[in-house]
């Protein structure tokens, strides 16, 4: 009687499912379908997705970077990305002086002075990063000795090298690196 009961509740899902795989006929009600359908016009048919050779699913890339001990430096100042990436990049202060905050700021090629210009002027409050400076492309904020701090960002779809600074007071001549964005 078991096996009768799922053998009935097998074809009764398979019936509901549309998957007329099933050696038992299934009868309709209602007229025959008909091979004359007149074709889809253009005002009722589905649009076909577009496509193009330029179409490529977003990349993600994860960073690490840090800076090394009680130095103005970071321990990466080679960084590849692929254009248009989406890009997760976390910055480790490894410092123990109270003094030695940091951050991460990619720029605009040949900006890097005025970029740390701007944001000296608006100071520790602001992270010293200018937000409003088109020449900033993408910033972490400030991290102390010891912590921690990250930013998404998308990498720049024109390919070529990009500076990065870090801004806090008089360490961006010292403190940098090149993103190289590749196509």
């Amino acid at each position: 009687m078991r096996t009768l009961h799922i053998a009935l509740l097998t074809l009764a899902l398979t019936a509901a499912c549309g998957k007329g795989d099933s050696p038992h006929p299934v009868e309709t009600t209602g007229p025959a379908p008909t091979t004359n359908a007149a074709p889809a016009t253009p005002a009722t048919a589905a649009p076909k997705p577009e496509t193009t050779a330029e179409a490529k699913p977003v990349q993600h890339v994860e960073i690490q970077i840090a800076t090394v001990a009680n130095t103005m430096t970071f321990d990466k100042t080679k960084l590849t990305v692929p254009a248009g990436a989406e890009v997760h990049l976390t910055l480790k202060n490894n410092a123990t002086m109270s003094t030695l905050g940091h951050n991460w700021v990619l720029v605009k090629p040949g900006s890097q002075e005025s970029v740390a210009a701007n944001g000296l002027k608006l100071g520790e409050p602001a992270g010293y990063i200018d937000v409003r400076d088109k020449n900033g492309l993408a910033h972490t904020g400030l991290a102390k000795p010891g912590e921690t701090t990250d930013v998404t960002f998308t990498a720049p779809t024109e390919p070529g090298d990009y500076p990065y600074i870090c801004t806090f007071p008089g360490h961006y001549m010292m403190m940098k690196g090149v993103l190289t964005v590749t196509p």
